[in-house]
């Protein structure tokens, strides 16, 4: 039902009393003056609320400036004074409408607060005004923003423009910080107020429309202005020509310059980066080879002046030889060291006769070895040099030099099988002397020991080799060895590369004494003292003591879990003796007890143990950890010493010398330590060695030994780092030992084994052909 209007005039209850009047007017409604000017006066203060309302929505929307809305004011005073200096029905108007005036100003501020939750923030300042009238629209695209995402500095995007504008620029769109793609995140707040569409009612209602489309045509002039900010130079300007914009020739040629110079800039920039960039290689070249240069200039002082010492050496050495004459010098016999011991004036000689002083290189033949090798020598006479004081460095090279230079290569003197011809696989894993040298015993996978003796073997070799030259010279054949004494093959088996000396055969003969183990061998110990005395170590984990004189065993020890590897007794305690294991342990024993009386635990396999030669309570052993360890047995707890270098197993240790070891790898490398520093002194390669034990032997503390994959011994003297002799075993036929022209490559040397103080070592390779050579 419609409500009465209170001057008498009937309303929809959902119409305000303005309308009415308005409708009143309008339609020609008989009303009183005083109730007509009462209803138009009420009017003016509804508009006029109205407006003031809007303007304060918008200028907390950032539409209209605080300024703007302080000139409103002042205007809407001046109107208002003019209306009360015009007298009527004003104050009567007023007088009546205020009440109903106030009541319909607060509706529509309360109205449009709630329509507009912008409308309740504080006043923003300028630049914050600027970025609040964008928030509806994305400044990329120019449209309504889609999944709204707000940066770290509060500008928003539409998630796909923005996106797309970091994958090409780490920047913001709009002030132009560096911005990454982990610096964005959703705005719920402006995504929910685009879904209701308040934001752009708000500003359509409460705006004025002139207004309105003044403030989006500013902001597409803004949008565009960012757009074209974000394209690069050549966009822009292609941009500027495809837009239509008028451009004459003074401009295309200010701007051909303008590009010319950047163009020009650029080029020096780039040039100027190339220039400083080589300076700063070439400065640091220089200083390189500033410094080469002085250690070439120190070191071509050095060599000037050990020249100058030789030279006058070998002017004395001429002058004894004109004194006493070459029958004195070969009677003298008088060799000297350079520096070292020098002899009575006028009585030195050097190694080899000379003749006349005045050009030593031309006289003397060539040394192939020297010039081999020359690399290595020079490395060594230069470390050595430097290092030492005067004439103890070149002391320290010669004796090097001249043992070097004096052994050519390995001579075969006898050679013999350890297995049979019914044997499948012959392969030896130790070969070692005993106390005296006089008796040797190799043992292998036939899990036999073969004790012989040593003079007989190499008798039995001379005489076959004297034979066999017999036999050369058309004297027919001679059988000079007893049967019982050995079996030997004809002339066939010859060796090869025996030359002038002889053909050596390969000889299957009788052993002094054979051993039969219970398993496989991988290790054989002589006692130092107890002449007789024997252990070995084999593939089921037991250490067994032989009796070599009656063939018996003596005490067997079996405490290993697995395979046993090594075993060795010590110099100095005759009744001390140690393994190692793949069960990671090394075990002490006595030969007194038949358990052992020291574990130590180790963290991988362990391949090989042996006894410092001076010091009883030091040991060392190789591991699968690639590394060698040194324990102290009287604080077994924690090691001595870890040397690490290898970069696989470690499969023997020997001791060089009580302050050095030498370890050998299957890094195909050989490693010489010095256990004071504990830093490897030098690496030896050359021979190859990646899967399978081919031994290692030292003598003298300056020759070193080993096998290799290749079925070749190689030899290496302790100063040079590539190999000094070696020697190639041939592919023996295992039935009638007769050495075949093809190539095995299965074949490898398994075991090697100086003779004490002497140039002679016994080489065996996985065929059972064991080698006596000498070193000559």
């Amino acid at each position: 039902m419609p409500a009465r209007h209170p001057l008498g005039v009937q309303t929809d209850p959902m119409h305000s009393d303005v309308s009415s009047a308005d409708s009143a007017d309008g339609n020609g409604i008989d009303m009183e003056p005083e109730v007509l000017a009462a209803l138009r006066s009420t009017r003016e203060v509804v508009d006029r609320n109205r407006v003031e309302s809007g303007r304060v929505g918008l200028v907390s929307l950032g539409v209209v400036s605080s300024d703007d809305e302080d000139e409103g004011n002042d205007n809407e005073e001046a109107e208002r004074d003019d209306q009360v200096g015009a007298g009527g029905s004003t104050s009567a108007a007023t007088a009546f409408g205020d009440d109903e005036a106030r009541r319909l100003s607060q509706v529509s501020a309360t109205a449009i607060s709630s329509s507009n939750p912008v409308a309740k923030r504080p006043r923003l300042s300028n630049s914050s005004l600027a970025s609040a009238s964008h928030l509806y629209g994305c400044p990329i695209c120019l449209s309504t923003i889609r999944e709204a995402f707000m940066t770290a500095c509060g500008h928003s995007f539409c998630f796909r423009c923005i996106s797309r504008h970091l994958s090409e620029r780490h920047v913001c769109p709009l002030c132009f910080q560096s911005l990454e793609g982990d610096q964005i995140f959703p705005n719920f707040a402006l995504n929910k107020l685009i879904t209701q569409g308040t934001l752009e009612s708000t500003i359509q209602t409460n705006l004025p429309q002139p207004l309105f489309l003044q403030q989006q045509h500013h902001q597409q002039q803004q949008a565009n202005q960012l757009s074209l900010r974000n394209l690069t130079t050549v966009e822009q300007i292609r941009s500027t020509v495809e837009n239509g914009d008028e451009l004459d020739a003074d401009d295309i040629d200010t701007l051909l310059k303008i590009l010319q110079q950047k163009k020009q800039s650029m080029q020096s920039y780039a040039r100027q980066f190339e220039m400083s960039t080589m300076r700063q290689f070439l400065l640091k070249a220089q200083t390189k080879k500033l410094s080469e240069m002085e250690v070439l200039r120190k070191e071509l002082m050095v060599v000037e002046e050990d020249l100058e010492y030789v030279s006058t050496q070998l002017d004395r050495f001429a002058q004894s030889s004109e004194t006493f004459g070459d029958g004195a010098l070969a009677r003298s016999r008088v060799v000297s060291t350079c520096g070292r011991q020098p002899a009575a004036e006028g009585a030195q000689v050097p190694n080899a006769t000379l003749a006349e002083p005045k050009d030593v290189s031309t006289e003397q033949p060539h040394n192939k070895r020297v010039e081999e090798h020359f690399n290595d020598l020079e490395s060594f006479y230069f470390n050595t040099r430097m290092r030492g004081v005067g004439e103890e460095g070149l002391d320290e090279f010669l004796e090097t030099l001249t043992t070097f230079a004096r052994h050519e290569r390995f001579r075969p003197v006898a050679t013999l099988r350890y297995g049979d011809s019914t044997a499948s696989t012959a392969i030896v894993a130790s070969i070692e002397f005993d106390r005296d040298d006089d008796v040797f015993a190799v043992a292998g996978v036939t899990r036999k020991i073969k004790i012989y003796d040593y003079n007989n073997v190499i008798e039995q070799a001379e005489a076959w080799s004297e034979l066999a030259q017999q036999r050369r010279r058309g004297r027919g054949k001679e059988q000079v060895m007893d049967e019982r004494q050995g079996e030997w093959w004809n002339g066939e088996g010859e060796a090869s590369g025996a030359g002038d000396e002889g053909s050596i055969s390969t000889a299957l003969q009788y052993p002094v004494t054979e051993l039969t183990n219970r398993s496989k061998i991988s290790c054989l110990s002589f006692n130092p003292y107890i002449k007789s005395q024997l252990a070995c170590s084999d593939y089921d984990g037991t250490v067994s003591l032989w009796d070599v004189s009656t063939g018996v065993p003596t005490l067997t020890l079996g405490e290993h879990e697995k395979r046993a590897w090594s075993v060795d007794f010590s110099h100095v305690d005759p009744t001390r003796l140690c393994s190692g294991s793949d069960d990671g342990k090394v075990k002490i024993w006595t030969t007194n007890r038949r358990t052992s009386v020291m574990t130590i635990e180790g963290k991988a396999n362990v391949c090989c143990v042996r006894f410092n030669p001076l010091h009883g309570n030091i040991l060392s052993f190789g591991s699968a950890d690639h590394n060698v360890h040194c324990f102290d047995l009287r604080s077994p707890k924690h090691p001595l010493y870890v040397l690490r270098g290898h970069r696989k197993a470690v499969s023997y240790t020997r001791f060089l010398s009580p302050d050095e070891i030498i370890s050998a790898s299957t890094d195909s490398s050989l490693k010489l330590w010095n256990l004071q520093t504990q830093e490897c002194v030098r690496t030896f390669t050359g021979h190859a060695n990646e899967k399978n034990f081919v031994g290692l032997t030292t003598s003298g503390g300056e020759w070193i030994a080993c096998g290799s994959e290749n079925n070749t011994m190689y030899a290496y003297y302790r100063n040079l780092s590539q190999p000094a002799v070696t020697y190639r075993f041939g592919n023996c036929n295992p039935v009638t030992g007769v050495e075949q022209a093809e190539e095995d490559p299965s074949l490898f040397v398994s075991a090697v084994c100086w003779k004490n103080k002497t140039n002679t070592m016994l080489s065996a390779n996985s065929q059972g052909i064991i080698k006596f050579l000498e070193l000559v």
